[in-house]
């Protein structure tokens, strides 16, 4: 049963609802009259909110989405007008956390996913939309320019060619482009009910596996001969005992056992 009260405190602001379902826990950026565009406030509280999520044991997974058909407009345009160097702090922090979560996240998407709202998506492990979303990054029609690491990121996710053409023109693509040109994993009706049941799978696997694999997608380099070596025997005993016995494997280790 899903409760809103997370059993780990998380330091929330206006805009944020945070709900647990089982290991998976959501964030919901609840902020309808703005199609889901954040605060300064929201920016600002984000990598405080991401680290709590991250290092809860209870968690071991995390959605992203929005409310009302709509997942993010990006950053009000009301709260624009600050110190580029401002800017690009508030916004590379917030969206580095998501980055670099250990726990794999994933972004559930409808409707608009805009500017900042796109880089939240492209800063997720899986994107999964709705048909009739929409995607781009607008800022040359606001003489704004993005910070260099979630740009990058942007161009990763989409191709570089591509985020060329986007970031020039300004121009919005449909769901069925994105999903051409590989930025979504998935298109469904039903972005968080997909998204649930890919946490899931998830769950299932071993966080072992998937917290070692994303640092090193990061650019991390993990010592074999320290944790990984430590736990690799139990991990892997347990999925091959699971596999002759053809049984789900139970696997113990959980990501905050690993904290630098």
């Amino acid at each position: 049963m899903t409760t809103e009260i997370p059993r780990t405190p998380i330091p929330l602001v206006e805009g944020f609802r945070y709900e647990i379902d089982g290991a998976i826990a959501t964030l919901t950026i609840d902020r309808p009259q703005k199609l889901g565009a954040l605060s300064r406030e929201m920016w600002f509280a984000l990598p405080d909110i991401l680290h709590a999520i991250d290092a809860a044991p209870e968690v071991d997974v995390l959605i992203l989405r929005g409310t009302d058909g709509h997942f993010s407009a990006g950053s009000d345009i009301n709260d624009l007008s600050v110190p580029l160097a401002d800017f690009w702090a508030m916004n590379e922090a917030a969206e580095d956390a998501l980055a670099t979560c250990d726990i794999p996240t994933i972004a559930a998407i409808e409707g608009v996913c805009v500017g900042g709202g796109t880089e939240l998506a492209a800063a997720c492990d899986i994107r999964i939309a709705a048909p009739g979303s929409r995607f781009g990054i607008t800022a040359a029609k606001l003489g704004l320019v993005y910070p260099p690491g979630p740009t990058r990121r942007f161009a990763a996710a989409i191709g570089e060619s591509w985020a060329r053409y986007l970031l020039l023109t300004g121009n919005l693509i449909d769901t069925a482009r994105a999903d051409g040109l590989g930025f979504l994993h998935e298109v469904t009706d039903d972005p968080f009910g997909a998204a649930h049941r890919t946490a899931q799978r998830i769950s299932s696997r071993s966080a072992f596996t998937q917290t070692g694999l994303l640092r090193i997608l990061r650019g991390e380099d993990p010592d074999p001969a320290g944790w990984l070596d430590e736990v690799y025997p139990v991990e892997l005993g347990e999925g091959q005992r699971a596999f002759f016995a053809k049984e789900t494997p139970d696997f113990g280790f959980h990501r905050v056992d690993w904290r630098d």
